[in-house]
């Protein structure tokens, strides 16, 4: 194997253990963003139960650590 197909190779594996992005942080940019534009006004408006969303988000968050490590 060449260096320069070597090089190539650990490039490839480098990128691969980058934590990507998960799906709310490329729909909206950052889960901040999420639950303060898509949330919050759920939670006001009543269309969202305030104590469930809580945990959910409280979940989601969790989640969102597990997937970008």
């Amino acid at each position: 194997m060449s260096l320069r197909a070597l090089s190539r190779r650990v490039k490839r594996i480098e990128e691969g253990r980058k934590p990507r992005p998960s799906p709310i942080v490329l729909w909206y940019g950052s889960f901040d963003a999420w639950v303060e534009n898509q949330i919050l006004p759920g939670i006001e408006s009543g269309a969202l139960d305030q104590h469930d969303m809580i945990v959910i988000v409280a979940a989601l968050r969790g989640w969102e650590g597990l997937y970008g490590s």
